[in-house]
């Protein structure tokens, strides 16, 4: 590999946007919601510590997660995101893969009727591989560590609030997060802040649309060297639009259409992408 493109493969792994529902709504006891979710991109789009536009060698990823939310009680509601599998690599390397880092989160819900409010604690497990190397097809002997896990426990503390200006038709949800980074080795992590809000509409009978904006920026003293692979010291504005139909009582499909750019943060430290998944729901409500 040119030297250029060894430096910028040191920051190599997927953005990690919080892209599921961040809405004041609870779950009604007993209620479940599982999502089984697939994803993909490629980019040479990447954003360095300045925020300026470098090209490098294609990078690509391809994921599968399931996302799950039940109803303890109408107000507490338990969630879990598991990344199934996750496969990063460049076209310079092999594809390397692994079981991602599993978030746990309870949900309650402070106020209910026309503006619920809820609040959760989500703490995130380093059960991903923190590190996993490929391999340069034209020299084995360099390698790139592209982990599927950031090696290190977080917490994120989310507030969120929603209401329904038409019931069962028109929606719009509002939310700020705050993840508590530790270390990977001997690296602190530098803290992060997220806010959002989302809008959905229910088309037709069994069609329901959305869209989302998200910023993330980090908060406290920046890292000594801005590192991507662990998701240190990246920034972004993401903007996403898709929809759920319903294919009879229980089951549904999802697809939605991800990007990350500098319209109201930099993007920095991550590349410029545009993501798309699907998937498949199970559900009872």
């Amino acid at each position: 590999m040119k030297k250029i493109s060894t430096i910028f493969l040191l920051f190599a792994i997927t953005l990690s946007i919080q892209t599921n529902a961040q809405s004041g709504w609870t779950k009604a006891k007993n209620d479940y919601f599982f999502k089984l979710d697939y994803s993909s991109y490629k980019s040479t789009d990447f954003r360095n510590n300045d925020g300026k536009s470098i090209k490098t060698s294609e990078f690509s990823q391809k994921a599968a997660s399931i996302y799950g939310e039940y109803g303890i009680t109408d107000r507490l509601t338990a969630i879990t995101s598991i990344p199934l599998f996750k496969q990063n690599g460049y076209e310079t390397t092999n594809n390397v893969s692994g079981f991602g880092d599993v978030r746990l989160e309870l949900k309650y819900q402070l106020l209910q009727k026309s503006f619920p409010l809820s609040i959760s604690i989500a703490p995130e497990l380093p059960t991903g591989k923190a590190n996993n190397f490929a391999t340069n097809k034209q020299n084995p002997l360099d390698q790139i560590n592209l982990p599927s896990g950031d090696g290190e426990f977080n917490v994120w503390t989310t507030l969120a609030v929603s209401h329904s200006f038409i019931p069962s038709k028109l929606y719009a949800s509002a939310f700020s997060a705050f993840n508590y980074r530790t270390k990977y080795q001997e690296r602190d992590f530098q803290n992060q802040f997220q806010s959002g809000v989302e809008a959905g509409y229910k088309a037709f009978d069994k069609l329901w649309l959305n869209s989302k904006l998200i910023i993330q920026t980090g908060v406290g003293k920046g890292p000594q060297f801005a590192d991507f692979i662990r998701g240190d010291g990246t920034t972004y504005t993401a903007v996403s639009v898709g929809g759920m139909y319903e294919l009879g009582k229980n089951f549904g499909i999802t697809a939605q259409y991800f990007n990350t750019n500098s319209a109201i943060v930099k993007a920095k430290n991550v590349y410029a992408n545009n993501i798309l998944s699907f998937g498949i729901v199970y559900q009872k409500k």
